[in-house]
């Protein structure tokens, strides 16, 4: 039951008031990421600027952007001094914060990557350009300032309905449970999307987590594909094993951005390639330090993406995955 575990672990992330979230966001990249080899960097000195990487705790895909990073920098004479673990704890974080200050490291730029590292990042170095990459609905978190530059670490609404298209087609109805309060405003541009690319959206609010399962019986008849979206109301252990359940019992596609949902009985999922989102903030990186008035690039879309399909599942709900089987950016998972 390894895939109900993970999805324990961000459902108690979804629901963590944000006074709670330091130590629960930590972990909540472990959902996508558990099944990746892990990799911790080495620092990679270089002529030139010069950066530092926090990050909030090691696991595979913050080591895999990372990796990337260091690719990048040493492509373009950036020198990496340091790489700094805060182990997924706002004490230790603390303790790597006044470690880089008293430190004879004088950076030039940061990386910080996951939410501890940038919120920590953001408040302690107003001075010094910060990128952060890996941070899940970043938008929750304020990240804003000007010293701040980002890359967002969910795919598009529109890259994920695109994808959707080149694998179910046109004028299909796409349904989604949500909770207007948290979001509301992901639901609204999706109706903008849906709309231009020929599907029709179906969107049913809840305000409990015990609501989904009778909204979701109610839309069953009417919808040909049904999106999870990372709403914590909607989003709970519970819920979403009825959600699955019932997908399979209806042959009905779930599409989301979370590969460990696609392990657990999703179809399919679209997320960012964590190497490629180490690289776009090196070039990120080359941009600020090449241009002393640029100090924030704001937040940037990833530049490429991940699919995660689940060939069990294609083959239970009878849906026909050819159409993206000769993508390079594919994943057939098991």
């Amino acid at each position: 039951m390894e895939n109900i575990r993970i999805i324990t672990i961000i459902c108690t992330y979804l629901r963590t008031p944000l006074c709670n979230l330091w130590k629960t966001v930590a972990f909540s990249f472990i959902l996508t990421f558990l099944f990746q080899d892990s990799f911790l960097g080495a620092p990679v000195f270089a002529a030139g600027h010069t950066a530092i990487v926090i990050q909030s705790q090691t696991i595979a895909a913050y080591s895999e952007a990372v990796k990337g990073f260091e690719e990048g920098c040493k492509e373009k004479g950036i020198s990496i001094k340091a790489i700094y673990d805060m182990k997924g704890d706002v004490d230790e974080g603390k303790k790597v914060i006044k470690n880089i200050k008293n430190s004879q490291i004088s950076p030039d730029l940061i990386l910080a990557v996951g939410v501890l590292a940038t919120t920590l990042a953001k408040e302690e170095f107003a001075d010094i350009p910060v990128i952060f990459c890996m941070v899940i609905n970043h938008e929750r978190f304020n990240l804003e300032g000007t010293n701040i530059s980002g890359i967002s670490s969910e795919a598009s609404v529109k890259d994920q309905f695109t994808i959707l298209k080149e694998l179910l087609g046109t004028h299909k109805n796409i349904g989604v449970l949500y909770d207007p309060m948290k979001t509301g405003k992901i639901v609204a541009e999706a109706g903008l999307v849906a709309k231009r690319l020929e599907f029709n959206f179906i969107k049913t609010e809840v305000a409990s987590e015990g609501e989904v399962s009778s909204a979701l019986n109610s839309m069953i008849g009417k919808i040909d594909a049904f999106w999870i979206i990372p709403d914590g109301t909607v989003v709970t252990k519970e819920s979403l094993e009825i959600i699955l359940k019932m997908s399979l019992k209806h042959r009905l596609p779930v599409f989301c951005t979370s590969s460990a949902i696609v392990k657990a009985g999703a179809l399919v999922s679209i997320s960012p390639d964590y190497r490629q989102t180490g690289l776009q903030t090196a070039e990120m990186a080359q941009t600020l330090l090449s241009s002393p008035t640029v100090i924030s690039l704001g937040v940037k879309q990833p530049d490429k993406l991940k699919i995660t399909l689940n060939t069990q599942t294609a083959g239970i709900i009878r849906v026909d995955i050819s159409p993206l089987r000769s993508r390079q950016d594919i994943v057939l998972y098991p």
